[in-house]
């Protein structure tokens, strides 16, 4: 075989191997790039009825956890003014909580200085519902009576 032969053996191998691979490379680009996409959503007759609004939470009962004192400001924002400060395990009733979840909008349980305000979110803990209600006190139990007793 002479060297001219031998190279274009040489060279028609490597081009043919590059068609082929590019061949397969693009036909696997293309196959493997549906996947990356997100399908569009199906649409059924029953969409309209399911748009609902998110429920706003409930207020609830809790108490400051935070043991230096707690700022209750009139805005969302560390420069915002500083309404009242609250005292540890002092009662509050937390009414919502901001978009971001970093502030809680609270409002003081006294009634002679009821304040409604912000504090950072995670100072507070809620109070089941069994803690909160005053205990019944127990009716005193008597004595059993003696046979003496008995027999008057």
């Amino acid at each position: 075989m002479k060297p001219s032969q031998l190279a274009q053996l040489l060279i028609g191998v490597i081009l043919g191997l590059m068609i082929v691979g590019g061949a397969v490379g693009g036909a696997g680009y293309l196959y493997l790039n549906r996947f990356s996409q997100i399908p569009v959503r199906p649409k059924f007759a029953n969409d309209d009825k399911a748009k609902k609004s998110p429920a706003k939470p409930q207020p609830y009962q809790a108490v400051v956890i935070y043991a230096d004192g707690l700022f209750l400001r009139k805005e969302r924002s560390t420069e915002s003014e500083v309404l009242k400060v609250l005292e540890y395990e002092e009662p509050v009733m937390v009414m919502e909580l901001s978009p971001d979840q970093k502030w809680q909008k609270i409002k003081t349980d006294t009634e002679t200085d009821a304040v409604e305000g912000w504090v950072s979110a995670g100072n507070t803990e809620r109070i089941s519902e069994a803690e909160s209600a005053d205990p019944e006190p127990l009716p005193e139990e008597s004595e059993p009576l003696s046979e003496e007793d008995i027999q008057e």
